[in-house]
């Protein structure tokens, strides 16, 4: 179920990273307009997060606790 879960909410995530930076929504500068955000600029943003990798969980709690942390990091990101 864990696994199922990971896989469905992956793809979802990505689409709207790319969306993100196709629109260029979510942060603005003082005259309104989109700051372009480079794929670069977007990665050292969240390394500087410090996100932890999955590598597996003995319990579904571990998984739900390690998306919860990583829904968190992209809260903090305004994704």
């Amino acid at each position: 179920a864990v696994q199922n879960a990971l896989q469905t909410l992956l793809p979802q995530i990505r689409e709207e990273i790319r969306e993100e930076f196709r629109t260029g929504s979510g942060s603005s500068n003082a005259g309104g307009n989109p700051t372009p955000v480079t794929i670069h600029a977007w990665l050292e943003r969240f390394n500087k997060q410090k996100p932890h990798s999955f590598e597996k969980a003995t319990t579904p709690v571990d998984a739900e606790n390690w998306i919860s942390y990583m829904e968190k990091i992209f809260d903090v990101m305004g994704c």
